[in-house]
């Protein structure tokens, strides 16, 4: 274990295995008597490890948080060992990370928080066995991944028509929109050229395509085998779980919960919209449950909006395991 000088941050980096195959683990925390909370990464297959640590987020004075690279990710990628890739096979490895972590700090319960893709996967998981978390924190929540698509393909045109992009325009309009945009390899690319740039990407402003490559490649928490497994990661969970995302509704799929739910969006993400955000919070069930706009926010609020992140899981969050 490392400390931190400056920061007083303790720092473990761990495998776990799940059915022979390593599940890797970074975990940090000024205390580690802090309550717990597992953070599931989006993408599928993007770590976001480093893109945190870069921002400056703070929430290990508040928590020992547990960063999971999922099967199939980064630090847990290994064509060898890992196996088929399902969304089942997903579920059932974060359940055995939870109650890893239970076991490793004696907690009876944990917090999970997921972002992105992380957000299905971590409602699910809550849904199923409520049992073992005091809370579902979800940011920039997936609601219906088609009808989110569909959002950020009418955004995407109407901010170059807005802008008097004739030529972004004319590029968006030749990608036809329609059930298989998964496959289409033409809305992938618009995607890549156009979300980070009209501000509906990871961050309203200030993030571009190469500062997420270079956030992962330069992280020096990995090695440099891990750095170069991270995009063939990426490539391969999006084509293993690409489909059964297009079609997926997080609000059906996990419709009830026996614990609170709070739901933090940014109104200006476009990667997974905010009316399909609020959709999914409307229809879930909870004996409580909070929506946070942040209006300064696209995709990642979590680090847009630090400072109002960090008051709410003060304020509000760890208030509900005190009560």
């Amino acid at each position: 274990m490392a400390v931190d000088d400056v920061t007083n941050v303790h720092f473990m980096k761990e495998f776990v295995d799940i059915e022979g195959h390593k599940n890797g683990l970074f975990i940090e925390s000024t205390d580690f008597e802090n309550p717990v909370l597992l953070f599931l990464h989006g993408g599928p297959g993007f770590p976001q490890y480093p893109i945190i640590k870069q921002s400056g987020l703070s929430w290990e004075d508040s928590f020992t948080i547990c960063y999971w690279e999922q099967r199939g990710t980064g630090m847990s990628y290994n064509p060898s060992t890992q196996g088929d890739l399902t969304l089942e096979r997903l579920i059932s490895d974060a359940l055995k990370i939870s109650n890893y972590l239970r076991e490793k700090f004696n907690k009876k319960k944990i917090y999970i928080c997921g972002h992105s893709f992380g957000t299905l996967l971590a409602s699910i998981v809550v849904s199923r066995y409520p049992q073992y978390f005091h809370a579902y924190i979800g940011v920039g929540q997936f609601g219906r991944h088609f009808e989110s698509n569909r959002d950020t393909y009418e955004f995407l045109l109407e901010t170059a028509i807005k802008k008097g992009d004739k030529r972004a325009e004319k590029d968006i309009r030749s990608v036809t929109f329609d059930k298989d945009f998964y496959k289409n390899q033409g809305f992938r690319r618009i995607l890549g050229k156009y979300l980070n740039k009209f501000g509906g990407g990871v961050k309203r402003t200030g993030y571009s395509n190469w500062q997420g490559i270079k956030d992962l490649l330069t992280c020096r928490k990995y090695s440099w085998k891990e750095r170069l497994n991270i995009p063939s990661g990426i490539y391969y969970s999006y084509d293993a779980l690409s489909e059964i995302m297009a079609k997926a509704d997080a609000a059906l799929m996990a419709p009830r919960y026996d614990v609170p739910v709070v739901i933090i969006h940014g109104m200006h993400d476009y990667q997974t919209s905010y009316k399909e955000a609020r959709r999914f919070y409307k229809k879930i069930e909870a004996p409580s449950k909070n929506f946070y706009t942040f209006e300064d926010s696209a995709h990642s609020p979590f680090i847009e909006e630090k400072e109002k992140f960090l008051q709410i899981l003060q304020t509000d969050v760890l208030n509900i395991s005190s009560n």
